[in-house]
């Protein structure tokens, strides 16, 4: 991880994202860029087009203030431990938030997105479907960190990967460990089935050995639920431990779609202060 990128529309959610960010930032060394964009206007006539660029010139200004707000705030928060060691920048640009995300991360090379969720509310439903939020998951081939607005200061200790033992899945955990190693967290691989049988046993002992190999040794616990409903069955898991981040692999099938590709009328009201970092299978 060398350079984060974090969106923010300057509301209490995306400064407790920034500051996630910062936190991050600080513990791998990494850059920090925070981003705000700017909507382009719509312009029928001339004088429209006179008026909409005074009102970006303004728009601009007050941004780039609030920037260099946010950025000072951020190094304060450092201050009784020797300072913030890492860089930060600020940018204001005009597009739409996902075709800015996408492009930076394509042409500048971003390895690391934190963005707060987006939307009414904090359910994980939310969180991927949110108008924002979803766009930068669907767009931007890196990692991203959506943090929901009621999510706990960063102080993170096990990260929680929700697996269905495919074979994309032992590289996902090597990003997954990469963020553990940084905070000293544990991490812990859990797979829910509908019911136990030794097919899934037998699949389970396949990864966890291809893990294993794979991964130099790391420390993994690996936890298996019995639930008829996937969702509830890892909802109630996340809500009796104590983790405090949710790692998902993004895939067309299985697991990923299983679980978060409920319709609107099966909406689950999963209100937590977990942070949800979804990774890409098709990432470069």
């Amino acid at each position: 991880m060398k350079k984060i990128l974090c969106p923010v529309d300057f509301s209490k959610t995306s400064n407790k994202a920034a500051e996630y960010a910062a936190q991050i930032a600080q513990r791998t060394k990494a850059s920090l860029t925070l981003l705000h964009v700017l909507h382009l206007p719509i312009m029928d006539t001339t004088e429209s087009a006179l008026m909409a660029s005074q009102v970006l010139d303004d728009q601009r200004r007050v941004s780039s203030d609030k920037l260099h707000g946010l950025s000072l705030h951020l190094q304060s928060l450092f201050s009784a431990s020797g300072g913030f060691t890492s860089s930060i920048d600020t940018r204001v640009q005009e597009a739409f938030l996902a075709d800015a995300m996408e492009r930076l991360v394509h042409e500048e090379g971003f390895d690391f997105v934190v963005l707060g969720t987006t939307g009414g509310g904090n359910t994980l439903e939310e969180i991927l479907i949110g108008s924002n939020t979803e766009s930068v998951i669907s767009q931007v081939k890196c990692p991203v960190l959506a943090i929901p607005s009621n999510a706990t200061y960063p102080d993170i200790h096990r990260i929680v990967y929700a697996s269905d033992y495919q074979p994309e899945d032992a590289r996902a955990l090597g990003q997954v460990i990469g963020l553990a190693t940084v905070f000293q967290a544990e991490v812990e691989v859990v797979h829910v089935s509908k019911k136990a049988g030794s097919e899934d046993t037998q699949k389970a002992q396949g990864f966890i050995q291809q893990v294993s190999d794979q991964l130099g040794g790391f420390p993994i616990a690996f936890h298996e639920i019995v639930h008829e409903e996937e969702d509830t069955g890892l909802k109630d898991y996340l809500s009796k431990t104590h983790s405090n981040m949710l790692a998902i692999l993004k895939k067309k099938r299985s697991f990923f779609k299983n679980l978060f590709g409920m319709s609107l009328a099966e909406k689950l009201t999963y209100q937590t202060k977990l942070p949800l970092l979804v990774l890409h299978a098709d990432a470069e």
